[in-house]
């Protein structure tokens, strides 16, 4: 009778394994599904930029995975591992769509992988779709500055001009690298003065990097500190 109850017990899990049912993958609890072509190809689109806090859009292909799951992983540099950010069916037209809302700034890689592969950093890369890269931003208040300082040494030793491209900053130290969002146009620009000394302003901008981004004037824009 025991030996009757365990064969029982056994047939509905082989049942589920051989149609394709869903497994866990051991790079932190997300499930995919298993099944899909090991040689699939996949496409990846992200924006170049998403805000703190905010659901951002991520878009891809893949015709042979049609009826499949694609995992999409992340990491924040080549040193990182991948984490999970989720999951997705693909559709019959080998289309597939998913929203991420990313809680910390800065830069980002992300990849898709066949739902059947393992993630964080154990997948096969070479089932993995080209890498995308985005920086994630955070609103912060702006000043900018320029005339009658101009030809004068900034905080951090190089003489300020019309076209010198930095910000000023309290605290991070010379030479950081701080990417900028607004009117939508980007930058990046190192630290290259001390200030803002306005209560409730983060960045004071070089005149020349006020006028890449079309902020002449106090305004609030994306901001995310890329090195230290």
């Amino acid at each position: 009778m025991a030996a009757l109850v365990a064969v029982l017990v056994t047939l509905p899990a082989m049942a589920a394994a051989s149609d394709g049912g869903t497994s866990s993958n051991s790079g932190g609890g997300a499930t995919y599904t298993s099944g899909a072509p090991a040689d699939a190809e996949i496409s990846l689109t992200v924006a170049s930029g998403a805000w703190l806090g905010r659901a951002t859009r991520i878009r891809g292909r893949s015709a042979d995975l049609a009826g499949h799951t694609v995992a999409i992983e992340r990491r924040r540099s080549r040193r990182s591992e991948w984490v999970p950010v989720g999951s997705v069916r693909v559709g019959d037209d080998g289309r597939f769509a998913m929203s991420w809302t990313p809680q910390s700034v800065g830069r980002y890689q992300l990849r898709a992988i066949p739902g059947s592969a393992s993630s964080a950093g154990t997948g096969n890369d070479g089932n993995a779709s080209r890498v995308e890269r985005l920086i994630v931003y955070q609103r912060v208040t702006t000043t900018w500055y320029g005339p009658g300082f101009y030809g004068n040494k900034t905080a951090c030793g190089q003489r300020l001009s019309t076209t010198t491209l930095g910000v000023a900053s309290r605290s991070l130290p010379c030479g950081t690298q701080v990417a900028l969002r607004a009117n939508g146009r980007s930058i990046v620009v190192p630290v290259i003065d001390r200030g803002p000394y306005a209560d409730g302003v983060t960045y004071d901008l070089t005149r020349a990097t006020a006028e890449q981004l079309g902020v002449m004037h106090t305004a609030r824009i994306g901001a995310a500190v890329l090195s230290r």
